[in-house]
């Protein structure tokens, strides 16, 4: 693809003051209002916009929600508008540009059967922080193990790193820029096809529970995590990497939307970080044979896609320009298809119509991000009850009053 100057493209008048909003919570639907969407509606200090599609109710009204029917999708005049297809999840892309138009520095992006536990959400929504970095030389971890599930997996984790030794050594650094944040969800969290038809009784609903005193975690830069679109924070910088590609199954989108953008992350300065159950999923019904094979390009090639994510560099001199550069290697490399580049290309070039500010390039870690050498501190999680064939809620709840305390060992090293 050709160069771009980014600066030289046009603005878009901005929307009235009144309707600008500095948080945005975005989630696409196809039902009436649900509960949970009632609770995101009711959030203090939060405005709510909800991407509608061809099977939402056409009459869709709640408090406090903007709702973008599709005839409202197209009057916005986005470019990536045609490029996105109808009864696809990857409509709420449109959501996304809609809430930075009007104002969005923070974006929580959630699903209609996900809502805060506490009524609010509870993120870490400053610039740096003090935050434990993984101390580990695996280019991919399991944060599950970390929040006291060491026998689950996320959807989306490489199934050849499934029986690794757990990474439980950290090291405390500040000043840590973490601009995308993940927080676990208890009920029914996200899990993969295998793990539900081998670990799950079709009776019994899936009722995990992670350990809430584990302190948030941060990834350091070369090592990768799955993390989806249910339950997470974008800060401004980051904003860019919500792009949902739209070339892939429905089950592999935000997945692999989230390994493509914690790559480039690593570019800004910034990292991927994991926070403790602050959410909850009582998930809508599905087929699991279905998703299984919705899933199969996940179980195929999670392992190279983080193998090629680690190894690519770009030497482009802007970071709208990287972005394009890794999108066009995807496509090269067999991970999504050529319209998913043209996508890229259509959205940089609407964020860059609407007054999105490129952020600029920075790769000047702090020492203990580069070469996390101090002293180590190894966190032993509380480990929580888990799902298995034919345990049904009662053992489950017996394992559960079983349980040791949470142990925090700091070894001299």
């Amino acid at each position: 693809m050709k160069e771009i100057d980014w600066k030289a493209i046009p603005r878009k008048p901005s929307p009235p003051k009144e309707e600008m909003h500095e948080k945005w919570i975005v989630l696409t639907t196809i039902n009436s209002p649900t509960e949970d969407v009632k609770k995101l509606a009711g959030i203090e200090g939060w405005k709510v916009v909800v991407v509608g599609d061809t099977k939402t109710p056409a009459d869709w009204s709640h408090p406090n929600c903007i709702y973008l029917s599709v005839e409202t999708q197209k009057s916005l005049g986005f470019r990536i508008h045609d490029l996105i297809p109808y009864k696809s999840y990857p409509r709420k892309n449109l959501g996304y540009l809609y809430a930075i138009q009007h104002g969005a520095k923070i974006i929580y992006e959630t699903d209609d059967d996900n809502s805060p536990t506490s009524g609010k959400i509870t993120f870490y929504q400053q610039e740096t922080g003090e935050f434990y970095v993984y101390k580990t030389d695996s280019t991919v971890v399991n944060p599950y193990e970390h929040f006291g599930q060491s026998t689950i997996w996320p959807r989306g984790y490489p199934l050849d790193h499934i029986a690794d030794p757990p990474s439980h050594a950290f090291v405390k650094c500040p000043g840590v820029d973490t601009a995308m944040q993940q927080g676990v969800v208890n009920g029914d969290p996200d899990v993969d096809a295998i793990f539900r038809l081998t670990r799950k009784d079709k009776d019994v609903d899936l009722k995990v529970e992670f350990d809430s005193e584990a302190p948030p975690v941060v990834l350091p830069p070369k090592t990768m995590a799955p993390f989806n679109s249910q339950n997470t924070l974008f800060m401004n910088k980051a904003l860019w990497g919500m792009l949902l590609p739209i070339t892939v199954a429905f089950r592999v989108c935000d997945i692999w939307r989230g390994y493509w953008a914690q790559r480039l992350l690593w570019d800004l300065g910034s990292q991927l970080s994991f926070f403790p159950p602050n959410a909850v999923q009582f998930r809508n019904a599905h087929n699991y044979l279905a998703d299984f094979i919705d899933e199969k390009m996940l179980y195929h090639d999670s392992g190279r896609l983080v193998e090629f994510l680690i190894n690519w560099k770009s030497e482009k001199p802007d970071f709208f320009s990287r972005v394009l550069d890794l999108s066009v290697a995807m496509v090269e490399h067999g991970f999504w298809e050529i319209n998913d580049a043209l996508l890229t290309e259509a959205w940089l070039h609407d964020l860059a119509s609407i007054g999105y500010e490129m952020p600029a390039l920075n790769t000047d870690l702090k020492s203990c991000m580069k070469n996390p050498a101090g002293k180590a501190t190894v966190i032993i999680p509380k480990e929580k009850p888990s799902a298995y064939l034919r345990a049904g809620n009662k053992l489950q709840i017996l394992y559960q009053q079983q349980h040791e305390e949470t142990k925090t060992i700091e070894p001299k090293l």
